[in-house]
């Protein structure tokens, strides 16, 4: 595809200006800022934004910039560098080059690469940031796929009453780093999906991040209806037939753009289930390649290749649809699919013959995939339950989903002094993208009092950010009273996500004449730094919002507590880079993951949260605090009680740490858990290792199973819908002796074995195992059982034999009859399951 940049010509010398701001890694690679900021320094301070400066800034300053000889060597070397790092062999290829894995569709809603690209609402945008980030620093092959909203997430005003005001600014095309994807010809590339009566006109833009492309979808085309023309047009807004249109738009439209690109990728990546729907075009994609096959054995070819991260904590979060307006949209689709409303809508569903079921995104993610994960092990845990229902008679351990826990993309979070610390003293580390996740052991040998200066540094950069903010934030609502002193000497705590009950960002206020008392204390200061929005429909997180800037406003609390209107990506990089002590109060388990507490723990942040989430298994004794106990979640004194507990360790472990200062001023044991926490969590709380995760558990074994099955037609395909076929049709024959006889005993191993009739059904298509669950609630013991003779005047009747450790009683011990099949995932593919008795 040609590439048109839409910008003024430049004068000769300067022509790569335009390559490198339409690069993103200028959002964490730092070598060209200096060179946005002599083309307009207010400007660069303000957007942080290279192409909005050169869609402004005066052609007489560039005549006179290309004049520069000293301007025009530094452009020339940054060029010359980032050119340099396209061609580096980076962890992949020195890895897994040659192998199946040829590219990765990685398909989110919402995107947080950059503020000067605003199409994310929270952390799930900025996961999939992150995400497509630490692909370019490993060389993952990936495309990413979203949507370019109008409108996007809602912009926050807080007038002085503490009321929300949501504000939905137009994000111009022109102002955004990002290119129309053009053809050869120079034609715009256009994508037509069907919807009722209409089809509908998607374009196609395209951002850069090195290596890694973005493909981002618009119906905002004057060929459109007006009412069209706004399905991407907000985030996250509107009611249930405009989310359908939307996720229509991302999954169909998403994955017809590859197809026309032409772009071969074996693996589709689902970010949550908004983008499901790519499911079903990619079946219909390779339906139409293979000539004759149907749309049940092009998904029967495609599913093993998908992979499904869910990051709901809750059924209730996943997006589903009435049936009878889910019709209206598909009836089309079903047609050109050859398929009945009951097999379409059984997709969805968890029982196929409830018609008044509505049709659940995660349902067809699941059924469509072939690797599904939670973003931490708690939400694995969680997930798993969730799914059990289609999963019957199955352990909830062995319930097909596994867990990835999150990270966080380490250098576009660290602050200009962290980074400058890491590279100095921590070399080896900091760009280490195909290390281990060993602990950066190079912090213990650091100076306390280099450490020190570092948290002093970066909490003086955090105030003058926090500063700035702050003084725009007063002259919108028109205040003009000077700033309250923010004192570069007191403890910062940060405090700033999505205002929503189950995160509860009020915890901290339960008990308001105890937290005056913690903020009154003039030889230990302490300064409150908060900020989040609430969904606009959300009532109680709006609340919130109200109870902290009314308590800010308290004249006992002046000049502590502070209300940063407006949470964004540059906000979060000002508190995450200087904040002291990062709180997090989820109701546990309703945190998935969470990762704003990873991106303080490089710059020598500590936290303090409750055990959800990513806390869970990164808190040990000597790197932060954990708040509570794991209590039930319906307990109805857990506020309560983790709130006391949150003032405890605020009274009688924070302050007394911060302010206990040796001869020096460095508080020793303060500086021993910023040392622990960034040396042992930061190298394990990150995106490189997540997605090298991805690509070893998820990504490889997909794209070698999927070549596999789609080989020769899909010829395995076919024998596997053979196999489930002849499964469905005579599994009621298996029988399973009713004992389970011991033949042999040893210190070590008792023998078992028992007969098994196993009706139509050939020995090899099935494995019987033999199962014991743990009195302690683990996972169950499973082994599997051997064929050790046929039984006499039987057909198809075997005895079945296993080893298994001895100590336990024989009444412990259950045989199955579960599906078998090579390169078939039981029992994601294939969920049947026969037990004993």
């Amino acid at each position: 595809m040609l590439e048109r940049y839409r910008t003024r010509d430049l004068p000769r010398g300067l022509e790569p200006l335009a390559e490198l701001a339409l690069d993103l890694r200028w959002t964490w690679n730092h070598r060209a800022d200096e060179l946005w900021n002599r083309l307009d320094p207010a400007l660069w301070s303000l957007t942080k934004n290279p192409w909005l400066i050169l869609q402004t800034v005066s052609m007489p300053h560039l005549l006179a910039l290309a004049e520069d000889k000293e301007y025009l060597e530094r452009l020339s070397e940054i060029h010359e560098l980032w050119t340099k790092d396209d061609g580096a062999k980076r962890w992949f290829s020195m890895k897994y080059a040659g192998g199946a894995l040829s590219k990765v569709a990685y398909f989110s809603m919402e995107f947080g690469i950059s503020e000067s690209l605003p199409i994310y609402a929270g952390g799930l945008g900025i996961l999939a940031g992150d995400h497509l980030k630490s692909a370019e620093d490993l060389g993952v092959p990936l495309v990413g796929v979203g949507l370019l909203f109008q409108k996007g997430y809602f912009r926050q005003v807080v007038n002085d009453r503490g009321e929300q005001i949501e504000s939905y600014p137009y994000n111009d095309p022109d102002s955004l780093p990002i290119v129309p994807l053009r053809g050869e010809s120079g034609q715009w590339l256009r994508i037509p999906i069907t919807l009722p009566g209409r089809i509908l006109i998607l374009r196609v833009w395209k951002a850069r991040l090195g290596r890694i492309t973005l493909y981002l979808l618009d119906s905002n085309d004057p060929v459109n209806a007006p009412m069209d023309r706004g399905i991407t047009g907000e985030l996250y807004e509107g009611g249930r037939e405009m989310r359908l249109v939307q996720e229509i738009v991302l999954g169909i439209g998403g994955y017809r753009t590859l197809h026309a690109l032409g772009l071969s990728t074996n693996v589709l990546h689902i970010n949550e289930g908004h983008p499901a729907f790519a499911i079903l075009e990619r079946a219909h994609i390779w339906m139409l390649r293979e000539k004759g096959k149907s749309f049940r054995h092009a998904l029967e070819t495609t599913r093993i290749g998908n992979v499904f991260t869910t990051h709901t904590p809750v059924p209730a979060g996943f997006d589903s649809f009435d049936p009878v307006l889910f019709h209206q949209y598909f009836s089309l689709y079903q047609k050109e699919w050859n398929l009945s409303d009951r097999e379409l809508l059984a997709l969805g569903r968890q029982n196929p013959d409830d018609m008044g079921e509505p049709f659940n995104m995660a349902w067809l993610a699941i059924r469509g995939s072939g690797f599904v994960n939670g973003v931490s092990r708690i939400h694995g845990e969680v997930s798993r339950k969730i799914f059990a229902p289609l999963f019957s008679r199955w352990p909830l351990e062995e319930v097909p989903v596994t867990h990835i826990t999150n990270g966080i993309h380490v250098p576009s979070w660290l602050s200009a002094a962290s980074s400058s610390f890491w590279s100095e003293k921590v070399p080896d580390r900091k760009a280490d993208h195909d290390g281990s996740s060993a602990p950066a052991a190079g912090i213990f040998s650091i100076s306390d009092e280099e450490v020190w200066d570092l948290r002093m540094k970066n909490r003086m950069a955090m105030i003058e950010g926090v500063s700035r903010h702050l003084t725009r934030q007063r002259s919108v609502r028109g205040v003009l009273d000077p700033l309250p002193f923010l004192d570069p000497n007191a403890l910062y705590i940060g405090l700033a996500r999505r205002f929503t009950s189950y995160k509860r960002p009020n915890l901290l206020l339960y008990d308001h004449e105890r937290l005056l008392r913690i903020l009154a204390q003039p030889d230990r200061p302490v300064r409150i730094l908060v900020a989040g929005k609430a969904h606009p429909q959300d009532v109680v997180g709006k609340g919130f919002i109200q109870e902290w800037v009314r308590f800010a406003s308290d004249p006992r609390s002046h000049g502590t507590v502070f209300f940063l209107s407006d949470y964004d990506m540059n906000v979060a990089q000002v508190l995450v880079g200087g904040a002291d002590l990062w709180i997090n109060c989820p109701r546990r388990p309703w945190e998935a993951s969470g990762t704003s507490g990873m991106k303080i723990l490089a710059n020598g942040g500590l936290n303090c949260s409750v055990r959800d989430g990513w806390w869970e298994e990164a808190y040990a004794p000597g790197t932060g605090w954990a708040i509570g106990e794991d209590s039930s979640f319906d307990d109805p004194q857990r506020d309560r009680r983790d709130a006391e507990d949150l003032y405890r360790i605020l009274e009688e472990e924070v302050l007394p740490e911060f302010y206990g200062r040796d001869s020096r001023g460095v508080p020793l044991s303060w500086i021993a858990r910023v040392k622990k926490s960034m040396a042992t969590l930061t190298p394990v709380y990150r995106t490189d290792r997540m997605v090298r995760e991805y690509v070893e558990k998820a990504y490889l074994p997909a794209a070698e199973l999927f070549e596999r099955r789609q080989a020769n037609g899909g010829a395995l395909a076919h024998e596997i819908e053979a196999w489930r076929e002849h499964l469905a049709k005579n599994w009621e024959g298996i029988h399973i002796g009713r004992t389970v006889e011991v033949i042999g005993d040893s210190a070590e191993t008792s023998l078992l074995e028992c007969p098994v009739w196993l009706g139509e059904i050939d020995p090899q298509d099935v494995a019987v195992e033999m199962v014991a669950m743990d009195p302690a609630g683990g996972g169950p013991f499973v082994t599997a059982m051997d064929r050790v003779r046929t039984l006499a005047g039987a057909r198809n009747g075997y005895v079945y034999a296993a080893a298994v450790p001895s100590g336990r009683p024989v009444d412990d011990y259950t045989l199955r009859v579960v599906p078998y099949r090579e390169g078939v995932r039981v029992p994601l593919e294939e969920s049947r399951i026969l037990w004993q008795g």
